[in-house]
């Protein structure tokens, strides 16, 4: 083979070598950001789930919800045998009211229907609830609030819910060693007048809202946005001379929806103590219970 064909076969193949590094850098250059993107998009979806998972568990976090609540209920009447279903729509809205300061208001809206309770079938609207929590702004791993708490009157709260107006305070305590949650709210209701009804079908205000009322918190968040909470909420009437204890656990996952973070949680509910129907018609439940509940996030 000549000097000048061997040099040319050098320079070719020098070239093609070149060439096919250019193509394999090129493709490291152009694919690998787009798989990177991909990845990190993903784990960053995760990781904003994980957050909101976490927030949801503090009652003063940030986040404006919409929640839809439903329980099942149990051991209703003077024979026990009624059930009944309540269902709660409650928006909560977060308002900075400072730059040390942010107020949260949730406003609960009650609805129930009850089923074989002393032979009466009937639904209707209970009373409403709002409650606002004044808050510092803080990011730290323990919090504090307290607020106003008012109670209105549905068109049928004598049959689902107490006839009387209220008015009181609530205050809430919550450390958040991450991934725990641990609370408590306290709230003490006083009667602005309204009938208290004589516990009874053709009287059926259900009581007063003279109530203290203790509910403690624990939630374990973990990394892939899963809630797990055990939480009691306790009620004692100081005219009933008796406490309402029921005790709920439940499990829920924030997903997401077109891109919207949304929970859905279901659970089981123990009624520890309870008081009769011939104290307050149709009395409180009793035994088990069931519990369904979704948190559209609004944003914060």
């Amino acid at each position: 083979m000549s000097t000048a064909l061997k040099k040319y076969f050098y320079l070719t193949c020098r070239f093609f070598r070149y060439l096919s590094c250019f193509f394999v850098s090129t493709s490291c250059v152009l694919i690998s950001p787009a798989a990177w993107s991909q990845t990190s998009s993903a784990e960053a979806i995760q990781k904003s789930n994980d957050n909101v998972a976490f927030e949801l568990t503090n009652p003063l976090s940030n986040l404006q919800l919409f929640s839809l609540q439903w329980n099942h209920n149990r051991g209703l009447g003077t024979n026990q045998g009624g059930t009944s279903q309540t269902y709660q729509i409650s928006p909560k809205v977060k308002i900075d009211i400072s730059e040390d300061w942010k107020s949260l208001t949730r406003v609960y809206v009650n609805a129930t229907k009850l089923q074989n309770v002393n032979g009466v079938n009937n639904s209707g609207m209970g009373p409403t609830q709002i409650e606002t929590f004044f808050a510092p702004r803080s990011s730290s791993e323990t919090i504090y609030g307290i607020g106003p708490y008012f109670q209105i009157p549905g068109g049928q709260s004598a049959e689902f819910g107490s006839a009387q107006w209220g008015a009181g305070i609530r205050a809430v305590f919550v450390t958040m060693p991450r991934p725990w949650t641990i609370g408590v709210y306290a709230h003490q209701s006083w009667s602005l007048g309204g009938s208290a009804g004589a516990g009874t079908v053709a009287s059926p205000g259900t009581g007063t809202v003279n109530t203290l009322s203790i509910w403690p918190t624990v939630s374990y968040t973990t990394d892939d946005a899963w809630i797990y909470s055990l939480d009691s909420e306790s009620v004692y009437n100081y005219d009933a001379r008796r406490t309402y204890n029921p005790v709920n656990a439940t499990i829920a996952k924030v997903v997401r929806i077109d891109g919207a973070p949304v929970s859905f949680g279901i659970g089981a509910r123990y009624d520890v103590s309870s008081y009769p129907a011939t104290l307050q018609y149709p009395g409180t439940p009793r035994g088990w219970g069931a519990r369904a509940q979704i948190n559209f996030i609004l944003g914060q």
